[in-house]
């Protein structure tokens, strides 16, 4: 039993906690980042014509895309920490914060 190894907390998982927390934060925003400009393009308010209305449908799609990206996030980051134990070896916790 000499050879094992002080279990510390993980600090991978901690990292991916303060990142799902940020990201909760500013999910709402990313969803809608490009819902105004969308919108304005789309109403005729901004600008009108034909490349007005092409640059809605671009503006649209890219705005769903967005949306649908932005869900995917945290659903990603639970599941990696769900993967992540609560705690780990000291040197593994080392090696960690060296980026190895």
């Amino acid at each position: 039993m000499a050879d094992q190894e002080v279990q510390v907390s993980n600090p991978r998982k901690a990292d991916l906690e303060r990142l799902r927390s940020d990201l909760t934060k500013e999910v709402e925003s990313l969803r809608k980042a490009l819902k105004g400009p969308t919108e304005e393009i789309g109403a005729d308010r901004v600008w009108v014509g034909k490349n007005a209305r092409a640059w809605h449908r671009e503006l649209e799609g890219r705005h769903k895309k967005l949306g649908e990206w932005v869900d995917r996030l945290l659903p990603v980051v639970d599941a990696a920490i769900r993967g992540e134990p609560d705690k780990v070896s000291s040197s593994e916790a080392r090696a960690y914060h060296r980026g190895t």
